[in-house]
């Protein structure tokens, strides 16, 4: 089975050129863009239609006077060109537009491959836009530039791009082809995922891999192999997929007792009947955690939930 990563498909081109000369609100005004809305918190806004479960949800297009009186006064990005469309985003909140409004971790996995491309982009924007309001050296205001992919301090000229932070998740088996999962003391009761971390100052992601396994759960591995990437905007991440294998066969879980509160290995047949049962909970869908967890398993988890969840 193929790796299926929810969020990294579509064929949108983000016509990097234009973000220099094209002004959004602009764009929108002369009807030459279709406008997308997404909330900074991660929310989407989408169409009526399609609103049953079996159906495909799409993002709602807002066009003509609804889409030019939406623009003003509102922050407006340039997201790409999809279907020989400009598409540009705005931001607001779910308060200040009425609709049918759902996360992206929960809605995005069921997106077309063109609206779950444009939304990662639009959220992960709109999320760095409310982070970064003052400049990072002199503390002042920034005014957005280039279509909404630079800021630039109003006081020092300090120029800031949107960015990600590098991380690795990774699926980990012992000898015998059991999985590793552990739970995380924040997250709630039965919820558990793959072992993640954030690359640290002058590391390589493999060797994160390895500190991150052992840290956490005092697991020795072997042969980390890289396997995808997906972006993860709710704490701007980006997320390295790892494959690994455990140095000593049946190796025995032991969490660090402050971040992980358990963790253990499960088999095929453990990981259904505990999901089947409630006993524990699985990644949302449209992380990269259920994808290599799904790869790992052979089909769809069951059980498998729709929404929030680690990358």
């Amino acid at each position: 089975m193929s790796l299926d990563l929810p969020l990294v498909r579509g064929d949108v081109d983000p016509s990097v050129a234009l973000r220099e000369t094209a002004a959004p609100v602009a764009l929108v005004r002369a009807g030459e863009a279709d406008v997308i809305v997404v909330d900074p918190a991660g929310f989407v806004l989408l169409d009526e239609a399609g609103a049953r479960p079996s159906d495909t949800p799409t993002l709602r297009r807002l066009a003509g006077d609804e889409a030019a009186r939406a623009a003003e006064g509102t922050t407006a990005s340039f997201i790409g060109v999809a279907g020989g469309r400009s598409v540009v985003a705005i931001e607001t909140s779910r308060d200040e537009a009425r609709g049918r409004w759902e996360h992206l971790r929960a809605v995005g996995w069921r997106l077309g491959g063109d609206d779950a491309a444009l939304a990662l982009t639009a959220v992960a924007l709109a999320g760095w836009h409310a982070s970064y309001r003052y400049c990072g050296r002199c503390g002042s205001p920034v005014s957005l530039e280039s279509a909404g992919w630079a800021a630039r301090c109003q006081a020092c000229d300090r120029l800031e791009y949107p960015r990600q932070d590098p991380a690795i998740i990774v699926l980990v088996q012992d000898h015998d082809g059991r999985v590793l999962l552990a739970h995380n003391a924040l997250w709630k009761p039965g919820f558990v995922s793959i072992i993640a971390g954030y690359v640290e100052a002058g590391e390589s992601p493999d060797v994160t891999v390895a500190r991150e396994v052992a840290e956490e759960v005092g697991v020795e591995i072997e042969a980390p192999t890289y396997v995808a990437t997906q972006p993860w905007p709710f704490g701007r991440s980006q997320m390295m997929g790892y494959r690994a294998r455990t140095a000593l066969p049946r190796p025995t879980p032991q969490a660090d007792g402050v971040e992980i509160e358990w963790a253990r290995f499960y088999s095929r047949e453990d990981l259904a009947r505990a999901l089947e049962s409630g006993e524990i909970s699985a990644p949302g869908r449209a992380s990269i955690a259920y994808a290599l967890l799904r790869e790992w398993y052979g089909s769809d988890l069951p059980g498998a939930p729709e929404g929030r969840g680690r990358s």
